[in-house]
């Protein structure tokens, strides 16, 4: 109140028996009972006005916090609120909280084992294990595989090969052989796969899925075959005389090998960058383009057949993509100049 409770009263009681109270005479009692009646009106209003005030400013609370968020009443969650980043929980299930998730596409290991008395490598788990060259599989180039199965009576099995991409190549129908080692039975094929990366080699005998094995292509030139095509192409560069003869008979040759097709052990065909230039003194001309090769066995040794590379001036494209598979022509365009 803007004045003493006392003094108010008391000029109230001064205007009153001035006019209305004149000929009223206020006791004590009476002077409190007023006291009384204006304290309960002023505790009511109070009240009123809190019932309402509370659930305003109740609301007003909540508004606040929905408008902030629980970044700023909470700041210790922080990055667990962000409606952008919602928790992904990690099962209990290995000390730390951490789960491993099993490769399923992954290469099979290696054994080494001994079988009377001789030592052999096979890559895979009974049923269906394979022998084959340590070095591995590479892209285009046929492999020479030992098939060693466990499984009963069959006389024939189906070999089909599918990758981590879907893709499914038929490896071919073939006898079955007897004990190998430590297997039941035997097959011996090739095999060639077309693309680099993991392989499932699966075997099938009588309709019904028997086992399969995990294989890496690699991509590039397996050792075997760079060994076998290098000094052959070499040898040939160094006397052909039909487009290189301008050259004359001492020449320096330089390769880069891109690639090998070699579907079968008969046969390659070889994809190479190659330079050759005369060490005549007198010549100052050479060649520096890509060239495609032809390998064949004639019975006693691998030989060229024949070569190609792309023609001159505006028919170099044209003849470059009839010459060379997409793989190799994307390798000549990406390799240093």
């Amino acid at each position: 109140m803007g004045m003493d409770e006392n003094q108010w009263i008391e000029q109230l009681k001064e205007k009153a028996d001035s006019k209305v109270f004149r000929d009223v005479h206020f006791t004590a009692a009476m002077k409190e009972g007023v006291r009384q009646r204006i304290r309960q009106r002023y505790t009511k209003k109070m009240v009123r006005w809190s019932r309402f005030a509370f659930p305003v400013l109740a609301g007003c609370l909540l508004f606040l916090a929905w408008q902030v968020g629980p970044l700023s009443l909470f700041p210790g969650e922080r990055h667990a609120s962000k409606p952008s980043e919602p928790a992904t929980s990690v099962p209990e299930l290995l000390p730390g909280g951490s789960l491993d998730v099993p490769l399923l596409w992954k290469a099979s290991p290696r054994t080494e084992m001994t079988a009377n008395g001789q030592p052999f490598t096979y890559l895979g788990d009974k049923p269906v294990r394979v022998i084959t060259d340590p070095s591995g599989f590479y892209e285009d180039q046929q492999q020479r595989v030992f098939w060693l199965l466990d499984a009963g009576q069959m006389k024939k099995v189906e070999l089909v090969a599918y990758n981590s991409e879907g893709r499914r190549v038929e490896l071919g129908t073939y006898s079955v052989s007897g004990p190998l080692f430590d297997a039941q039975h035997h097959v011996p094929t090739g095999v060639t796969l077309p693309d680099p990366g993991i392989w499932k080699l699966q075997v099938n005998a009588d309709g019904k899925h028997l086992g399969q094995v995990f294989v890496e292509v690699k991509a590039g030139i397996s050792p075997a075959n760079r060994e076998l095509v290098e000094p052959i192409i070499r040898k040939y560069l160094e006397r052909e005389s039909s487009e290189l003869g301008d050259l004359g008979k001492e020449r320096e040759v330089t390769m880069e090998l891109l690639g090998v097709e070699a579907p079968d052990a008969a046969s390659r065909s070889v994809y190479a960058w190659v330079k050759v230039v005369s060490k005549d003194p007198l010549r100052s001309s050479g060649v520096s383009a890509p060239m495609a090769f032809q390998i064949a066995y004639n019975g006693s040794e691998y030989k060229v057949t024949g070569f190609q590379m792309p023609e001159d001036g505006n028919r170099y494209q044209s003849s470059l993509q009839q010459i060379f598979p997409q793989k190799v022509l994307e390798r000549i365009q990406t390799r240093p100049k």
